[in-house]
């Protein structure tokens, strides 16, 4: 039994001397609970750390928590894969530095709003006995929580709503774009300095004396374990060069995990140069078609969803092929295996790959440009259009995607224009994080479509017999051209980075459009 080892109780004390110290939560008597109130019960979880490391940690049952009485509230923003990017390229811009951290037993720190009690977890009416020399009855007694715990269903809120307000203290304020980046406008001539957190982890950038500050200010709240330069972040491994003009992107980690589970399934020796074969479609089966079976369809959905981290993080290369597989992920046939240990095999072998940011000013002032581009009824089971975009900030690829449309479109142009406001959405949300930072940026950014029946409808306002069917809600990219924050530009489509992202190609157009965003680091 694992809890009977010295090292789990010597580790199950340490966690009930951090809640004293932390006071999250103080002894009552059941007989003075509220009349109705019910108490949520606890267990622990044991983790033994690479380190060698015992850790052991009381978690809430927050699934026993009632609506209305333990919460209200339980949403909590992570700071977004487009944000984290643009950070980096900020960083390299003003040749600024970076440190890691991490906030030890973060959401303990979290004040409720919430009157909530708990049962005694157990081992704590021994450690009460033996360690503090009190004598309780846990059958007479229960606790009342005075912060957040982890498993609580608004732990994660509580967590973050206290770093904002310790983070405000500091003169850094959240972004209206993302409220998990908090900016300290810059004075005159002076860097930018930001702070990144993803739920306890988080990153600060700007010169070496603001983080310094700011690692003083904020040990004097929580407690800060500092790891060093910026190297590995939510899952990426960040390189950067000797220069500091450029920084490389990967996840060998995750790539590790994936030859684990599937490279004794891969037979195949062929070197493949392109994720999928030029114009492959997956078509979803018919109802007597054979499926997977159920230990084979959860190995297909663990691939394709270790396939798709990998795309939202450092290989937008393989956007369109993965996002074609993840159409069957309630139903993968034979075929579909084979498919996904494709694109399973052409990750081993550009293992190395990374995504390349090398950003560049223009006329002394930052730049965002959109690549927009769709593919007419390229689904060809619900006949839906599939759009794809490319975002640069300074020339450095931050955001992108491959999707199938909502709605079926009547027209290339309307495939094209509704490619375009999809695009133009994500292209204000870039340009609301640089306001954050009162950067100096040109405007209008430019938006490049390869269709002039889209531009046309972009700089017009028109209706006809062919378009007053159209959702009013795309439109909006008309109202960024009149305001001058968006200007619609034509380009051809050979050179259309985002024609990778709407369908599968072959091996010479995916090398053009691939090589502007990924790189091998031989």
């Amino acid at each position: 039994n694992r809890k009977e080892k010295p090292q789990w109780w010597d580790a199950m004390c340490d966690e009930f001397r951090n809640m004293h110290d932390k006071i999250v939560w103080k002894i009552v008597k059941k007989k003075d609970l509220p009349k109705g109130r019910k108490l949520i019960g606890n267990r622990w979880v044991y983790t033994l750390k690479d380190n060698g490391i015992y850790r052991a940690r009381t978690v809430g049952k927050g699934f026993s928590q009632v609506p209305g009485k333990d919460f209200h509230e339980n949403h909590a923003p992570v700071l977004h894969d487009t944000t984290f990017r643009f950070c980096l390229v900020q960083k390299l811009i003003f040749k600024l530095t970076s440190l890691q951290f991490d906030i030890v037993t973060a959401f303990l720190y979290g004040d409720l709003d919430e009157i909530i009690y708990m049962v005694f977890p157990e081992g704590y009416e021994r450690f009460l006995k033996e360690i503090m020399g009190l004598d309780f009855s846990a059958e007479d007694h229960c606790l009342l929580l005075e912060k957040a715990l982890y498993g609580l269903v608004q732990a994660a809120r509580q967590w973050w709503k206290k770093m904002t307000q310790v983070m405000n203290g500091l003169g850094f304020h959240p972004s209206a774009a993302d409220p998990c980046l908090f900016v300290k406008n810059p004075e005159k001539n002076a860097p930018p300095a930001f702070v990144m957190l993803y739920v306890d982890d988080g990153g600060i950038i700007g010169t070496p004396a603001i983080i310094k500050e700011v690692l003083q200010k904020l040990s004097k709240e929580f407690q800060v374990k500092e790891l060093g330069e910026m190297k590995h972040f939510v899952g990426c491994h960040i390189i950067e060069n000797k220069s500091r003009d450029t920084i490389w992107i990967n996840q060998p980690k995750l790539i590790k995990n994936l030859e684990e589970n599937f490279r004794s399934l891969i037979t195949s020796e062929k070197v493949y140069k392109t994720p999928a074969s030029p114009r492959f479609i997956v078509i979803r089966p018919m109802k007597d078609d054979p499926v997977l079976s159920l230990d084979r369809q959860q190995k297909y959905r663990s691939g394709v969803g270790m396939l798709m981290y990998l795309v939202k993080h450092s290989r937008p290369d393989i956007a369109n092929a993965t996002r074609e597989l993840s159409k069957v992920l309630d139903g993968a046939t034979e075929a579909h295996w084979k498919a996904m240990l494709r694109i399973v095999k052409y990750i081993f072998d550009t293992k190395k790959v990374s995504l390349r940011l090398k950003p560049y000013l223009q006329d002394k002032k930052v730049h965002v440009r959109g690549i927009s581009d769709s593919e007419f009824a390229g689904d060809r089971d619900t006949r839906k259009s599939v759009y794809g975009y490319i975002v640069y900030y300074c020339g450095a690829p931050i955001s992108w995607k491959s999707k199938s449309g909502n709605s079926v479109t009547l027209s290339s142009t309307e495939a094209e224009y509704f490619a375009s406001s999809e695009t133009a959405k994500e292209l204000l949300f870039v340009y609301n994080l640089v306001k954050s930072m009162e950067l100096n940026l040109e405007l209008p950014m430019i938006l490049n479509v390869d269709n002039t029946g889209a531009i046309y409808l972009a700089n017009n306002y028109t209706t006809g017999p062919r378009t007053k069917h159209i959702d009013i809600r795309v439109h909006f990219v008309r109202d960024l051209i009149v305001a001058e924050i968006l200007r619609v530009v034509f380009v051809r489509t050979d050179d259309n980075d985002a024609d990778i992202f709407t369908k599968n190609v072959g091996e010479e157009l995916f090398d053009r459009h691939s090589v502007k965003l990924v790189e091998d680091l031989k």
